[in-house]
């Protein structure tokens, strides 16, 4: 088994009562032989509708199972590991965002020298809690100052900013127009504004990197997929905006040595039903990143099966036996459920991906889709003998609380 260090975010203390794996009595892992016909009844079974699907051993690289591996689906949230990947390409884990505000050389002018910070809070307590950089805190800040500069309230304020994004600026700009204060922008490159500027007043600094990844995996946050993936295309020279984001997951399975033939991608996010990939094209961008020190991160910010985040409520009614073997990202759209990740054979562990976009929509055939995912993982998914099924420090809060739900929705 090829131990990975669990992600810092992973850092709250659940009591989670596995015992069974602890006693002798473990039960030992199926033989591949066995493993082959429980994927086949799920793949040709009405509730998964033919899935694309593909169960890949990650030493050896080799395909135990298959079904429509390489037919082009819809991928849903499981387009997030593709997003993680291509940043990680450009940016260290330990990489943070910076955000420095200046009051300018002409009176009542704020200077915003941005960093494209994905991760930037409208709810200051969430932020503080949370160590985000908070917009309202940065909007009294910046208040504070040019008052005083002003010897009294300001009236008007000019806002030339650089590397904000369109929604955290208009966020800045309601907060002073809030306080009858009459706001005109103006964007620059981050050169002028340090050029034009007169004083610094506050310096922002995001958490790492691998703390924002993290939370994206963790509850798939939709906002961080988009932002992230048009960084990574910025980064890769294709340009900050939307077409720039196939272009750099095409580059990045290319880069890879990953056949990305057919692969659409219109966000980061994958909440799009015109993203298409292939069952292949994800099981193998999980082997490359697993046996890569450069994307190793990954695997610890995926959510655990009963435990975290968007798997916390799997397999503790459908599949009880299979709580903590599971770290996986999942997805879902209306007519898509999928999943895809890591899944714990005894001694061994498997990557298992499985698209099923062509059930019927709506919640019920949802339900029995990812009852079904979680039953067949059951069936193979067993502990290593002598060894808790799961963690017992594992993925909540990044502020070292648990809790029931996404606590920024």
């Amino acid at each position: 088994m090829k131990l990975r260090p669990l992600s810092l975010a992973s850092v709250s203390v659940v009591l989670v009562a596995l015992t069974v794996a602890m006693t002798s009595g473990a039960p030992g892992a199926l033989k591949r032989s066995a493993i082959s016909p429980i994927l086949k009844s799920a793949a040709t079974s009405k509730t998964l509708a033919n899935p694309g699907m593909i169960l890949i051993d990650p030493v050896t690289g080799e395909t135990i199972f298959e079904n429509s591996a390489n037919s082009l689906r819809k991928p849903a949230s499981l387009l997030k590991l593709l997003s993680a990947t291509a940043l990680l390409t450009y940016l260290t884990p330990d990489h943070r965002f910076t955000t420095e505000i200046f009051t300018g050389a002409e009176a009542n002018t704020l200077m915003i020298a941005g960093s494209l910070d994905p991760w930037m809070e409208r709810n200051n307590t969430v932020a503080t809690k949370m160590g985000r950089v908070s917009l309202p805190k940065l909007v009294k800040t910046a208040l504070k100052k040019l008052d005083a500069d002003n010897g009294g309230p300001i009236k008007t304020l000019r806002i030339e900013y650089a590397s904000m994004y369109s929604t955290d600026l208009d966020f800045i700009k309601a907060q002073f127009k809030a306080r009858d204060i009459k706001v005109s922008t103006l964007k620059v490159t981050n050169a002028e504004t340090r050029l034009y500027a007169k004083e610094s007043i506050a310096k922002f600094q995001s958490p790492p990197l691998q703390t924002i990844m993290d939370w994206m995996l963790l509850w798939s946050d939709n906002t961080l997929g988009n932002r992230i993936a048009m960084y990574a295309a910025m980064k890769a020279g294709f340009g900050f905006n939307v077409p720039g984001i196939e272009k750099v997951f095409v580059k990045t399975l290319t880069d890879l040595e990953i056949n990305s033939s057919g692969l659409n991608a219109v966000d980061g996010s994958g909440l799009s039903k015109s993203n298409k990939v292939s069952a292949r094209m994800l099981g193998q961008l999980l082997l490359k990143t697993y046996n890569s020190d450069k994307y190793r991160t990954i695997y610890g910010g995926l959510p655990i099966g009963g435990i975290n985040g968007t798997m916390r409520n799997r397999f503790i009614k459908s599949a009880p036996s299979a709580i903590g073997l599971v770290r996986a990202k999942t997805g879902t759209l209306n007519g898509t459920v999928s999943m895809a990740g890591y899944v714990q054979g005894g001694d061994h562990e498997y990557i298992f991906v499985a698209i099923a976009d062509r059930i019927p929509k709506g919640t019920t055939a949802a339900k029995a889709a990812r009852a079904a995912l979680d039953k067949v993982l059951a069936k193979f998914a067993k502990p290593v003998a002598g060894v808790s099924p799961s963690p017992s420090i594992v993925v909540e809060n990044l502020d070292g609380t648990t809790v029931a739900s996404n606590p920024s929705s």
